[in-house]
Protein backbone atom coordinates (compact mmCIF):
# COMPACT_ATOMS: atom_id res chain seq x y z
CA UNK A 1 0.00 0.00 0.00
CA UNK A 2 1.29 3.45 -0.89
CA UNK A 3 2.24 5.89 1.86
CA UNK A 4 2.82 9.55 1.11
CA UNK A 5 4.51 12.54 2.70
CA UNK A 6 3.16 15.68 1.07
CA UNK A 7 5.62 18.56 1.10
CA UNK A 8 3.72 21.76 1.85
CA UNK A 9 4.62 25.27 0.76
CA UNK A 10 2.77 27.70 3.02
CA UNK A 11 2.10 31.18 1.63
CA UNK A 12 0.73 33.37 4.40
CA UNK A 13 -1.16 36.48 3.29
CA UNK A 14 -0.76 38.71 6.34
CA UNK A 15 -0.16 42.21 5.01
CA UNK A 16 1.59 44.96 6.91
CA UNK A 17 -0.60 47.91 7.80
CA UNK A 18 0.60 51.52 7.71
CA UNK A 19 0.95 51.55 11.50
CA UNK A 20 3.41 48.63 11.49
CA UNK A 21 0.95 45.97 12.60
CA UNK A 22 0.02 42.97 10.53
CA UNK A 23 -3.59 42.32 9.54
CA UNK A 24 -3.73 39.37 11.94
CA UNK A 25 -2.92 41.72 14.85
CA UNK A 26 -5.78 44.01 13.85
CA UNK A 27 -8.23 41.14 14.34
CA UNK A 28 -6.40 39.35 17.19
CA UNK A 29 -5.64 36.22 15.19
CA UNK A 30 -1.87 36.06 15.06
CA UNK A 31 -1.73 33.12 17.45
CA UNK A 32 -4.31 31.22 15.38
CA UNK A 33 -2.36 31.06 12.11
CA UNK A 34 -0.03 28.12 12.69
CA UNK A 35 -2.67 26.09 14.57
CA UNK A 36 -4.96 26.38 11.53
CA UNK A 37 -2.32 24.66 9.39
CA UNK A 38 -1.33 22.10 12.01
CA UNK A 39 -4.98 21.19 12.51
CA UNK A 40 -5.32 20.43 8.80
CA UNK A 41 -2.19 18.31 8.83
CA UNK A 42 -3.63 16.32 11.71
CA UNK A 43 -6.97 15.95 9.91
CA UNK A 44 -5.26 14.50 6.84
CA UNK A 45 -3.07 12.07 8.78
CA UNK A 46 -5.92 10.84 10.97
CA UNK A 47 -8.50 10.54 8.20
CA UNK A 48 -6.12 8.72 5.86
CA UNK A 49 -5.35 6.08 8.51
CA UNK A 50 -1.76 7.34 8.45
CA UNK A 51 -1.36 6.83 4.68
CA UNK A 52 -0.82 10.56 4.03
CA UNK A 53 1.45 12.67 6.19
CA UNK A 54 2.36 16.32 5.64
CA UNK A 55 5.63 18.17 6.06
CA UNK A 56 6.02 21.94 5.93
CA UNK A 57 9.02 22.65 3.71
CA UNK A 58 8.55 26.40 3.36
CA UNK A 59 6.59 29.18 5.05
CA UNK A 60 6.56 32.52 3.30
CA UNK A 61 4.79 35.54 4.75
CA UNK A 62 3.59 38.13 2.23
CA UNK A 63 3.77 41.71 3.45
CA UNK A 64 1.72 43.29 0.68
CA UNK A 65 -2.04 43.15 0.30
CA UNK A 66 -3.19 40.30 -1.95
CA UNK A 67 -3.52 41.13 -5.65
CA UNK A 68 -6.91 40.65 -7.34
CA UNK A 69 -8.18 40.63 -10.89
CA UNK A 70 -11.04 43.00 -10.03
CA UNK A 71 -10.68 46.74 -9.42
CA UNK A 72 -11.19 48.29 -5.99
CA UNK A 73 -12.18 51.95 -5.72
CA UNK A 74 -10.10 53.22 -2.83
CA UNK A 75 -9.74 56.75 -1.46
CA UNK A 76 -6.31 56.83 -3.03
CA UNK A 77 -7.66 55.75 -6.43
CA UNK A 78 -8.41 52.54 -8.29
CA UNK A 79 -6.25 49.53 -7.46
CA UNK A 80 -6.14 45.74 -7.68
CA UNK A 81 -5.41 45.36 -3.96
CA UNK A 82 -6.91 46.74 -0.78
CA UNK A 83 -4.98 49.11 1.49
CA UNK A 84 -4.60 49.80 5.19
CA UNK A 85 -7.33 52.44 5.44
CA UNK A 86 -9.90 50.20 3.74
CA UNK A 87 -9.05 47.11 5.78
CA UNK A 88 -9.17 49.03 9.06
CA UNK A 89 -12.61 50.37 8.18
CA UNK A 90 -13.79 46.88 7.17
CA UNK A 91 -12.91 45.50 10.58
CA UNK A 92 -13.90 48.43 12.77
CA UNK A 93 -17.02 46.50 13.86
CA UNK A 94 -15.22 43.22 14.44
CA UNK A 95 -13.89 40.32 12.46
CA UNK A 96 -16.99 39.64 10.34
CA UNK A 97 -17.52 43.29 9.53
CA UNK A 98 -16.53 42.68 5.92
CA UNK A 99 -19.38 40.19 5.36
CA UNK A 100 -22.34 41.79 3.51
CA UNK A 101 -20.91 45.23 4.13
CA UNK A 102 -22.96 47.75 2.11
CA UNK A 103 -20.20 50.33 2.09
CA UNK A 104 -17.68 47.85 0.73
CA UNK A 105 -20.07 46.23 -1.75
CA UNK A 106 -21.42 49.51 -3.15
CA UNK A 107 -18.47 51.86 -2.98
CA UNK A 108 -15.22 49.92 -2.79
CA UNK A 109 -16.03 46.98 -5.04
CA UNK A 110 -19.42 47.37 -6.74
CA UNK A 111 -18.65 44.59 -9.23
CA UNK A 112 -18.92 40.95 -8.17
CA UNK A 113 -15.71 40.34 -6.26
CA UNK A 114 -16.28 36.57 -6.51
CA UNK A 115 -13.13 34.47 -6.67
CA UNK A 116 -10.87 37.24 -7.92
CA UNK A 117 -7.61 36.39 -6.18
CA UNK A 118 -4.83 36.78 -8.76
CA UNK A 119 -3.29 33.30 -9.00
CA UNK A 120 -1.08 34.27 -11.94
CA UNK A 121 0.52 37.02 -9.88
CA UNK A 122 1.03 34.67 -6.92
CA UNK A 123 2.61 32.03 -9.15
CA UNK A 124 5.04 34.53 -10.65
CA UNK A 125 5.90 36.19 -7.33
CA UNK A 126 6.71 32.88 -5.66
CA UNK A 127 8.24 31.20 -8.74
CA UNK A 128 5.77 28.36 -8.31
CA UNK A 129 6.29 26.58 -11.63
CA UNK A 130 10.08 26.39 -11.46
CA UNK A 131 10.11 25.37 -7.82
CA UNK A 132 7.47 22.71 -8.38
CA UNK A 133 9.49 21.28 -11.27
CA UNK A 134 12.50 21.08 -8.95
CA UNK A 135 10.46 19.04 -6.48
CA UNK A 136 10.59 21.60 -3.67
CA UNK A 137 6.96 21.01 -2.70
CA UNK A 138 3.88 18.95 -3.60
CA UNK A 139 1.07 21.25 -2.48
CA UNK A 140 0.55 24.95 -1.85
CA UNK A 141 -1.51 26.20 1.09
CA UNK A 142 -2.65 29.82 0.93
CA UNK A 143 -3.12 30.88 4.55
CA UNK A 144 -5.34 33.92 4.49
CA UNK A 145 -6.42 36.77 6.67
CA UNK A 146 -9.75 37.39 4.92
CA UNK A 147 -11.02 38.83 2.67
CA UNK A 148 -8.83 37.30 -0.02
CA UNK A 149 -11.40 35.70 -2.36
CA UNK A 150 -9.44 32.60 -3.31
CA UNK A 151 -11.04 29.40 -4.51
CA UNK A 152 -11.43 26.77 -1.80
CA UNK A 153 -9.23 24.55 -3.94
CA UNK A 154 -7.77 24.79 -7.42
CA UNK A 155 -5.21 22.93 -9.47
CA UNK A 156 -2.29 24.22 -11.48
CA UNK A 157 -0.13 22.20 -13.86
CA UNK A 158 -0.22 20.24 -17.08
CA UNK A 159 -3.71 18.94 -17.89
CA UNK A 160 -5.03 20.30 -14.62
CA UNK A 161 -8.75 20.00 -13.90
CA UNK A 162 -11.46 21.55 -11.74
CA UNK A 163 -11.25 20.62 -8.05
CA UNK A 164 -13.75 23.24 -6.90
CA UNK A 165 -11.77 26.05 -8.44
CA UNK A 166 -10.39 27.13 -11.79
CA UNK A 167 -7.98 24.76 -13.52
CA UNK A 168 -4.81 26.73 -14.27
CA UNK A 169 -2.65 25.29 -17.03
CA UNK A 170 1.06 25.56 -16.27
CA UNK A 171 4.20 23.70 -17.30
CA UNK A 172 4.64 21.71 -14.11
CA UNK A 173 3.15 18.62 -12.47
CA UNK A 174 -0.47 18.88 -11.33
CA UNK A 175 -0.51 20.69 -7.99
CA UNK A 176 -3.31 21.50 -5.56
CA UNK A 177 -3.47 25.07 -4.25
CA UNK A 178 -5.60 24.97 -1.11
CA UNK A 179 -7.27 27.79 0.80
CA UNK A 180 -6.70 27.93 4.56
CA UNK A 181 -8.82 30.46 6.41
CA UNK A 182 -7.59 31.57 9.83
CA UNK A 183 -11.06 32.87 10.75
CA UNK A 184 -13.16 29.94 9.50
CA UNK A 185 -11.26 26.97 10.88
CA UNK A 186 -14.39 24.81 10.72
CA UNK A 187 -14.43 25.11 6.94
CA UNK A 188 -10.77 24.39 6.16
CA UNK A 189 -11.00 20.60 5.93
CA UNK A 190 -14.14 21.15 3.86
CA UNK A 191 -11.94 22.63 1.12
CA UNK A 192 -10.14 19.29 0.95
CA UNK A 193 -13.46 17.46 1.01
CA UNK A 194 -14.76 19.33 -2.03
CA UNK A 195 -11.47 18.76 -3.81
CA UNK A 196 -11.78 15.03 -3.10
CA UNK A 197 -15.33 15.01 -4.47
CA UNK A 198 -14.09 16.53 -7.70
CA UNK A 199 -11.08 14.19 -7.92
CA UNK A 200 -13.18 11.08 -7.42
CA UNK A 201 -15.80 12.39 -9.83
CA UNK A 202 -13.10 12.63 -12.50
CA UNK A 203 -11.66 9.22 -11.66
CA UNK A 204 -14.95 7.32 -11.71
CA UNK A 205 -17.31 9.42 -13.83
CA UNK A 206 -15.19 11.76 -16.00
CA UNK A 207 -17.38 14.43 -14.42
CA UNK A 208 -17.63 16.74 -11.41
CA UNK A 209 -21.43 16.53 -11.32
CA UNK A 210 -21.94 13.21 -9.54
CA UNK A 211 -21.41 13.99 -5.87
CA UNK A 212 -24.89 13.32 -4.53
CA UNK A 213 -26.07 16.90 -4.06
CA UNK A 214 -29.48 16.73 -5.77
CA UNK A 215 -32.63 15.41 -4.13
CA UNK A 216 -33.50 11.97 -5.46
CA UNK A 217 -30.75 11.94 -8.10
CA UNK A 218 -30.06 8.22 -7.67
CA UNK A 219 -33.67 7.11 -7.20
CA UNK A 220 -34.62 4.23 -9.45
CA UNK A 221 -31.01 3.16 -10.12
CA UNK A 222 -30.15 -0.30 -8.78
CA UNK A 223 -27.07 -0.23 -6.54
CA UNK A 224 -25.39 -2.84 -8.72
CA UNK A 225 -25.58 -0.40 -11.65
CA UNK A 226 -23.74 2.33 -9.74
CA UNK A 227 -20.00 2.74 -9.62
CA UNK A 228 -18.26 2.69 -6.25
CA UNK A 229 -18.10 6.46 -5.93
CA UNK A 230 -21.85 6.87 -6.57
CA UNK A 231 -22.54 4.23 -3.92
CA UNK A 232 -20.25 5.90 -1.42
CA UNK A 233 -21.95 9.33 -1.63
CA UNK A 234 -25.53 8.07 -1.25
CA UNK A 235 -27.65 9.92 1.32
CA UNK A 236 -31.20 9.29 2.39
CA UNK A 237 -32.29 12.48 0.61
CA UNK A 238 -30.98 11.41 -2.78
CA UNK A 239 -31.67 7.66 -2.70
CA UNK A 240 -34.94 6.26 -1.39
CA UNK A 241 -34.53 2.77 -2.86
CA UNK A 242 -32.11 1.46 -0.26
CA UNK A 243 -29.77 2.42 2.57
CA UNK A 244 -27.58 5.50 2.42
CA UNK A 245 -23.84 5.28 2.03
CA UNK A 246 -21.54 7.86 3.62
CA UNK A 247 -22.99 10.99 2.03
CA UNK A 248 -20.88 13.91 0.86
CA UNK A 249 -19.21 17.04 2.17
CA UNK A 250 -22.45 19.00 2.70
CA UNK A 251 -24.83 16.16 3.54
CA UNK A 252 -24.33 13.34 6.02
CA UNK A 253 -26.40 10.16 5.47
CA UNK A 254 -29.43 11.67 7.26
CA UNK A 255 -29.07 15.38 6.41
CA UNK A 256 -32.10 17.19 5.03
CA UNK A 257 -30.27 20.45 4.21
CA UNK A 258 -26.74 21.84 3.90
CA UNK A 259 -24.58 21.51 7.03
CA UNK A 260 -27.27 19.60 8.92
CA UNK A 261 -24.66 18.15 11.25
CA UNK A 262 -26.76 17.80 14.42
CA UNK A 263 -29.63 15.79 12.96
CA UNK A 264 -30.57 12.96 15.33
CA UNK A 265 -33.06 11.31 12.95
CA UNK A 266 -32.05 7.70 12.31
CA UNK A 267 -31.64 6.40 8.76
CA UNK A 268 -30.09 3.20 7.50
CA UNK A 269 -26.50 3.64 6.32
CA UNK A 270 -23.70 1.34 5.14
CA UNK A 271 -20.96 3.63 6.46
CA UNK A 272 -19.41 1.01 8.75
CA UNK A 273 -19.31 -1.48 5.88
CA UNK A 274 -17.25 1.01 3.86
CA UNK A 275 -14.99 1.83 6.77
CA UNK A 276 -14.30 -1.68 8.06
CA UNK A 277 -14.99 -4.21 5.28
CA UNK A 278 -13.98 -2.67 1.95
CA UNK A 279 -13.34 -4.17 -0.61
CA UNK A 280 -15.44 -7.06 0.70
CA UNK A 281 -18.59 -4.99 1.05
CA UNK A 282 -21.51 -6.87 2.53
CA UNK A 283 -24.16 -4.21 2.02
CA UNK A 284 -25.01 -4.40 5.71
CA UNK A 285 -26.55 -1.18 7.02
CA UNK A 286 -27.26 0.12 10.49
CA UNK A 287 -29.37 2.93 11.99
CA UNK A 288 -27.25 6.07 11.77
CA UNK A 289 -27.50 9.70 12.85
CA UNK A 290 -25.12 12.49 13.80
CA UNK A 291 -23.71 10.50 16.70
CA UNK A 292 -21.77 8.37 14.23
CA UNK A 293 -19.29 11.25 14.01
CA UNK A 294 -20.14 13.66 16.84
CA UNK A 295 -19.65 12.28 20.36
CA UNK A 296 -22.38 13.24 22.80
CA UNK A 297 -21.67 16.61 24.37
CA UNK A 298 -19.56 18.03 21.54
CA UNK A 299 -20.61 21.53 20.51
CA UNK A 300 -22.03 22.62 17.17
CA UNK A 301 -18.93 24.62 16.30
CA UNK A 302 -16.91 21.39 16.09
CA UNK A 303 -19.51 19.37 14.17
CA UNK A 304 -18.43 20.35 10.66
CA UNK A 305 -14.81 19.35 11.12
CA UNK A 306 -15.74 16.15 12.96
CA UNK A 307 -18.10 15.14 10.15
CA UNK A 308 -15.41 15.69 7.52
CA UNK A 309 -12.84 13.67 9.47
CA UNK A 310 -15.37 10.82 9.72
CA UNK A 311 -16.33 11.07 6.04
CA UNK A 312 -12.73 10.86 4.88
CA UNK A 313 -12.00 8.09 7.40
CA UNK A 314 -14.72 5.91 5.83
CA UNK A 315 -13.05 6.01 2.40
CA UNK A 316 -11.35 2.90 0.99
CA UNK A 317 -7.81 2.65 2.37
CA UNK A 318 -6.51 -0.86 1.71
CA UNK A 319 -4.25 -2.76 -0.71
CA UNK A 320 -5.10 -3.91 -4.20
CA UNK A 321 -7.37 -2.89 -7.06
CA UNK A 322 -10.95 -3.59 -8.08
CA UNK A 323 -11.98 -5.66 -11.11
CA UNK A 324 -12.07 -2.38 -13.05
CA UNK A 325 -8.57 -1.49 -11.90
CA UNK A 326 -9.46 1.26 -9.42
CA UNK A 327 -7.14 1.54 -6.47
CA UNK A 328 -8.53 0.15 -3.22
CA UNK A 329 -6.95 3.15 -1.52
CA UNK A 330 -8.60 6.35 -2.69
CA UNK A 331 -5.81 8.22 -0.93
CA UNK A 332 -3.67 7.41 -3.97
CA UNK A 333 -5.87 9.78 -5.95
CA UNK A 334 -5.89 12.38 -3.18
CA UNK A 335 -2.11 12.48 -2.92
CA UNK A 336 -1.23 12.20 -6.60
CA UNK A 337 -4.23 13.99 -8.19
CA UNK A 338 -3.63 11.67 -11.13
CA UNK A 339 -5.42 8.75 -12.70
CA UNK A 340 -5.09 6.60 -15.80
CA UNK A 341 -6.80 7.93 -18.93
CA UNK A 342 -5.76 5.15 -21.33
CA UNK A 343 -4.28 1.65 -21.28
CA UNK A 344 -2.37 0.72 -24.42
CA UNK A 345 -1.88 -2.96 -25.20
CA UNK A 346 0.96 -4.53 -27.20
CA UNK A 347 0.25 -5.49 -30.79
CA UNK A 348 -1.23 -8.90 -31.56
CA UNK A 349 1.34 -11.68 -31.72
CA UNK A 350 1.62 -15.22 -33.04
CA UNK A 351 3.37 -17.74 -30.79
CA UNK A 352 3.96 -21.45 -30.57
CA UNK A 353 2.31 -23.55 -27.91
CA UNK A 354 4.64 -23.72 -24.92
CA UNK A 355 6.18 -20.29 -25.53
CA UNK A 356 6.52 -17.88 -22.63
CA UNK A 357 4.82 -14.50 -23.07
CA UNK A 358 6.30 -11.27 -21.71
CA UNK A 359 3.92 -8.50 -22.83
CA UNK A 360 4.24 -4.95 -21.54
CA UNK A 361 1.23 -2.62 -21.35
CA UNK A 362 1.46 1.17 -21.16
CA UNK A 363 -0.57 3.27 -18.75
CA UNK A 364 -1.11 6.88 -19.79
CA UNK A 365 -2.17 9.23 -17.01
CA UNK A 366 -4.22 12.42 -16.97
CA UNK A 367 -1.01 14.35 -16.27
CA UNK A 368 0.56 13.03 -19.48
CA UNK A 369 3.05 10.75 -17.79
CA UNK A 370 3.29 7.15 -18.93
CA UNK A 371 4.27 3.98 -17.14
CA UNK A 372 4.88 0.45 -18.31
CA UNK A 373 3.32 -2.48 -16.45
CA UNK A 374 3.27 -6.22 -16.87
CA UNK A 375 0.13 -8.33 -16.57
CA UNK A 376 -0.62 -9.26 -12.96
CA UNK A 377 1.39 -6.37 -11.54
CA UNK A 378 -0.08 -5.44 -8.18
CA UNK A 379 -1.68 -2.15 -9.24
CA UNK A 380 -3.55 -3.42 -12.33
CA UNK A 381 -6.34 -5.94 -12.72
CA UNK A 382 -5.57 -8.69 -15.26
CA UNK A 383 -7.73 -11.27 -17.01
CA UNK A 384 -6.59 -14.02 -19.38
CA UNK A 385 -8.82 -16.05 -21.68
CA UNK A 386 -8.11 -18.81 -24.17
CA UNK A 387 -5.23 -21.25 -24.19
CA UNK A 388 -2.79 -19.41 -21.97
CA UNK A 389 -2.02 -19.86 -18.30
CA UNK A 390 -0.40 -17.75 -15.59
CA UNK A 391 1.87 -19.28 -12.99
CA UNK A 392 1.62 -17.17 -9.84
CA UNK A 393 4.67 -18.80 -8.25
CA UNK A 394 7.07 -18.04 -11.10
CA UNK A 395 5.22 -15.03 -12.54
CA UNK A 396 5.14 -16.31 -16.11
CA UNK A 397 2.45 -16.53 -18.78
CA UNK A 398 2.63 -19.45 -21.23
CA UNK A 399 0.74 -20.51 -24.31
CA UNK A 400 -0.60 -23.98 -23.62
CA UNK A 401 -2.61 -25.00 -26.65
CA UNK A 402 -3.67 -23.93 -30.11
CA UNK A 403 -6.09 -21.20 -31.12
CA UNK A 404 -6.63 -17.69 -29.80
CA UNK A 405 -6.12 -16.07 -26.42
CA UNK A 406 -6.39 -12.61 -24.89
CA UNK A 407 -4.71 -10.73 -22.08
CA UNK A 408 -6.73 -7.84 -20.63
CA UNK A 409 -5.26 -5.24 -18.29
CA UNK A 410 -7.42 -2.67 -16.48
CA UNK A 411 -6.58 0.42 -14.50
CA UNK A 412 -8.95 3.18 -13.32
CA UNK A 413 -11.76 1.89 -15.48
CA UNK A 414 -9.68 1.90 -18.67
CA UNK A 415 -8.89 -1.30 -20.58
CA UNK A 416 -6.10 -2.57 -22.82
CA UNK A 417 -6.51 -5.91 -24.58
CA UNK A 418 -3.82 -7.95 -26.35
CA UNK A 419 -4.70 -10.70 -28.84
CA UNK A 420 -2.54 -13.84 -29.13
CA UNK A 421 -2.63 -16.45 -31.91
CA UNK A 422 -1.21 -19.80 -30.82
CA UNK A 423 0.11 -22.24 -33.45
Amino acid sequence: MNHYTLKLLIIEHNPLLDDGRRASELVNMTDKIRPAVEELMDDIKFSSHGLVDCEIVGWETVDEFPRHTCTFKLESGEANALDSATVKKLFEKGWYGWWNNDWFNKEVCPEDVGFTYDYAYMMEKHDIVNRRNKGEFDMVMLVNIDPVYTFEACMIGRNSYWINGEAIEADCPMTAVMNVSVSRRDANFECFGHAMEMIMGHVFCDSTEESGYCDGEYNGIPVEKMNLWNRFVLCDRNYKDGPAGCGNVHFSPNSVCDYDWRNTTLVMSTWRDWCDNYPDLTGEAEPTNCYAYIPLGIGEKDACRLHHRWWFYCMPHVNGVTEDGYSNSWWDYFAELDYVSEVTAPDAVTVTSGDELKPVFTLEYRSGKTREVKPFDADVYTEITGNIAYCEDCGTIRACGHGHAEITVKRDGKTGRMTIRIQ
